[in-house]
């Protein structure tokens, strides 16, 4: 059976974190109503939220100002950004520590500051920030709470702190559904399945995204993606479940026509045993270029074409590979073409590549091969010289000597024949007497001598013929 080089990835780049900031008027941060949520909504808790002092309002807007500029062009929000979240941070210290500043406003400063450091790219201080605002749970509207862990969440998940991003994610669904099982929308199932896939949990992987998939089925706004399925198929893949991984890359294919998953699919059912739909799904991958630009793969449909009885079609393909330097012109390959023609009884055609492998390799087995196929076209003067190349190349390899012996006679007695039928006789005799020594059971010294014979006959014969 041909060796199918698996392409299939064996993990998929989660998506990018992308982080909302907080609202101060408490709009909870993450898109907590997806388009396909149409169920009736349980009525959701109030807190009693404390009233902004006016004098807090107004260091907001200030604050506000450093944060949002106005009328600034990008040039000067860029130029003057450190000097802006500087100037906010002060700010926002004093509101801080303002006389009459209740739980509720301070809550507010803790998400500027998050949104702060989220600017100055410090991840960690975004996330102490956000921590400090759960504190203050009881004073702020419970959706905003919710939005915070769900944030914390991948806030945590953006520095690979896998664990706590599942405990705020595993905090935030509970008790979301305790409000309204809706508002664990798509884009949060996606999001939450990924996170199992990074931590590998596959099978929780695959339950949030086939929900996620199957939700966004039943709306028509709503956009099944490409990526999705990635994440299901390498959620599968990792748990060898190759059948559902076939199932999805037929889906994949049917939806997103990309050249890898034909390539993929015909992995797959080589590894369920299914050799015929493996071999179908290759050519017709070759056929439709897909392979081009995959050496390897290249290489591989074209090993298939012998294992199917078809070497002719093999040598082709491996020419037209040569010809527009689709694979490199190694040993490797140009003896995969010379094997190719020689399975097709295309023997002169084989000769060149093989020589050209045996030659960069120092092969002795490969030289042996030529040899035999140089006499079997007529081709004894280099036959002879192939021969000659055996036997160096096996004698080099002192590693192997033992197991290259009976290869080594073989071939020697062989170069005898070639040099009687090229009447080249004293060659020849040294041959044979090399084959002698080289013979260690009684059976070979009779074939020896049996060629032996034959030279002395032949050469006899030629002396008759010519006068000599």
């Amino acid at each position: 059976m041909v060796k199918f080089i698996r392409s299939i990835p064996m993990a998929l780049a989660a998506a990018a974190v992308i982080a909302v900031m907080p609202v101060p008027e408490g709009t909870p941060t993450y898109s907590a109503v997806s388009a396909q949520d149409q169920a009736p909504k349980k009525r959701q808790k109030t807190r009693k939220v404390q009233a902004i002092p006016l004098s807090f309002q107004k260091k907001l807007e200030k604050i506000a100002e450093q944060l949002s500029p106005e009328e600034m062009s990008e040039e000067e929000q860029a130029a003057t950004q450190t000097q802006r979240l500087n100037r906010a941070a002060e700010l926002l210290d004093d509101a801080f520590n303002a006389r009459g500043t209740n739980e509720y406003s301070k809550s507010i400063v803790w998400q500027y500051r998050a949104q702060v450091a989220f600017e100055r790219d410090d991840t960690p201080g975004a996330i102490r920030a956000y921590e400090e605002v759960l504190k203050l749970a009881d004073f702020i509207p419970e959706a905003q709470e919710h939005g915070i862990m769900y944030n914390l969440s991948q806030l945590y998940y953006s520095i690979e702190n896998y664990e706590r991003a599942i405990e705020y994610v595993k905090r935030w669904e509970t008790e979301v559904s305790a409000v309204d099982p809706a508002l664990v929308g798509i884009t949060q199932k996606v999001f939450i399945s990924q996170l199992y896939y990074t931590t590998e949990n596959y099978p929780e992987a695959i339950r949030y995204i086939d929900k996620a998939i199957s939700e966004a089925q039943l709306v028509e706004t709503v956009e099944v993606k490409e990526n999705w399925y990635g994440l299901k198929l390498s959620a599968h893949y990792e748990q060898s479940q190759y059948p559902e991984v076939r199932d999805v890359l037929i889906t994949l294919i049917m939806n997103w026509p990309n050249p890898n998953y034909w390539i993929q699919l015909a992995g797959v059912h080589q590894e369920l045993g299914e050799e015929e739909a493996f071999y179908s799904l290759m050519e017709a991958a070759y056929k439709q270029g897909f392979l081009d630009d995959k050496e390897s793969q290249l290489v591989n449909v074209a090993q298939i074409q012998m294992s199917r009885d078809a070497p002719i079609k093999c040598a082709w393909i491996m020419e037209r590979a040569f010809n527009e330097t689709l694979i490199e012109n190694d040993a490797d390959n140009q003896r995969t073409l010379g094997q190719c023609y020689l399975m097709a009884s295309e023997y002169r055609k084989a000769l060149a590549p093989l020589s050209v492998a045996a030659e960069e390799e120092s092969d002795g087995d490969l030289w042996f091969q030529i040899g035999q196929v140089q006499m079997q076209v007529d081709r004894y003067a280099e036959a002879a010289e192939s021969f000659v190349k055996m036997q160096n190349a096996y004698e080099d390899d002192s590693e192997n000597a033992e197991k290259n012996q009976s290869k080594l006679l073989s071939g020697v007695m062989l170069y005898g024949q070639v040099l009687t039928e090229l009447k080249r006789f004293d060659d020849a005799k040294r041959a044979f007497s090399k084959a002698n020594r080289l013979a260690k059971t009684a059976r070979d010294r009779r074939a020896v001598k049996n060629w032996r014979d034959y030279l002395a006959a032949e050469e006899a014969r030629e002396q008759l013929l010519t006068g000599r």
